[in-house]
């Protein structure tokens, strides 16, 4: 939503964001679900207690970054690199997720539930370039997202470890 609040995008720059947040989550996820499994399998057992602390870790780290970025508009210009960092720096919590929440998982079911993990970030971005339209002039949005999402994986986190 952020990148909606800059300048206009066009349909060209919204398909590169589109893309480029679902392929890196996907890409992330897969990855992180993959090193779960082999570190499962091959050193020692994740636990509930270690996978729900990943994910307690990723939300404090999220409402970290929000209490850091209080500029508003940040993203006003995005060049192909720019869509590449932005993609990843959003997607970089799939990696710890799909460690703690895919590792027990089949190869085959970590790369399926990695590819839903992409199409859907992919909607919930073209989600949000719709209702930025709606909502970019209410600056309690913008201000507090970070927080609302690091409130989430705190709980997600707390839900696994007490499973």
């Amino acid at each position: 939503m952020a990148v909606g609040c800059g300048k206009p995008t066009n349909l060209i720059e919204k398909s590169k964001v589109i893309f480029s947040f679902g392929f890196f989550q996907f890409l992330f996820a897969l990855i992180g679900g993959l090193g779960g499994n082999f570190i499962d399998q091959y050193f020692f057992t994740i636990s509930n207690y270690f996978s729900g602390a990943v994910i307690f870790i990723l939300g404090i780290f999220l409402i970290r970054e929000g209490y850091k970025n209080e500029e508003e508009c940040i993203y006003t210009n995005l060049n192909l690199w720019g869509v590449i960092v932005l993609g990843i720096s959003v997607s970089i919590d799939a990696l710890g997720a799909g460690f703690s929440l895919l590792f027990n998982l089949k190869l085959l079911l970590i790369f399926q539930d990695s590819i839903i993990i992409g199409l859907v970030a992919s909607i919930m971005t073209v989600f949000a370039f719709i209702i930025i339209n709606y909502i970019k002039h209410i600056a309690l949005v913008e201000k507090y997202s970070n927080y609302i999402g690091g409130a989430i994986l705190l709980i997600l986190g707390v839900n696994t470890i007490f499973m």
